[in-house]
């Protein structure tokens, strides 16, 4: 009977901390924050999921929660399903998330996501030659695509298209002075 107090004492903190863990209030901000965003994400609405963790950085500024909103945002970012996401605005993200948090909690996926997005970059806009043929390969190295052309190539290459600007900008011009001769004597 000596034990009986015990167990009803230990019953009764055992069910204090039961009670935190299934109490809703007792959730975090992170945590609600995350869940809400989840949450917009799931249904399609990355700007209304951008504007509640905004909020929760601005509310919670310099804590270790609100730079690792910068892994979401990035990733909310290359999310296909997007529309106002790009490739290139991700991995610019994950760049900037990677290089500001060298003990991100989310470091090992970022830098996995970083180079997948690299990928995907690449299939979707290889590089094209001075002939607009893209069936040049490409080696995934880290997170860098490099191109396999020669040096001779590569020059080549840009120098035809600096020519093709050349002739742009010659055509914009001779364009522009036309108008501006129209422009100074007007029809009468």
């Amino acid at each position: 009977m000596k034990a009986f107090p015990i167990v009803i004492a230990l019953a009764g903190v055992v069910a204090c901390a039961q009670l935190k863990t299934l109490n809703p209030a007792a959730e975090s901000d992170w945590d609600r924050a995350m869940s809400y965003s989840r949450q917009k994400v799931d249904a399609g609405n990355y700007f209304a999921a951008e504007k509640i963790i905004n909020e929760y950085i601005r509310t919670h500024p310099d804590t270790r929660e609100a730079r690792e909103i910068a892994f979401w945002k990035a990733a909310y970012t290359l999310d296909p399903a997007n529309d106002r996401g790009s490739l290139a605005g991700g991995i610019a993200a994950l760049d900037g998330y990677l290089s500001a948090n060298t003990d991100g909690w989310y470091r090992n996926e970022a830098t996995v996501l970083r180079r997948t997005a690299a990928v995907a970059q690449g299939v979707l806009s290889p590089p094209r030659t001075a002939t607009g043929d893209s069936s040049v390969s490409t080696v995934v190295r880290d997170t860098v695509v490099v191109v396999s052309k020669s040096r001779e190539e590569q020059i080549a290459t840009l120098k035809d298209q600096l020519a093709k600007t050349r002739e742009e900008l010659s055509k914009v011009s001779a364009e522009l002075e036309r108008i501006k001769k129209r422009l100074a004597s007007p029809s009468k």
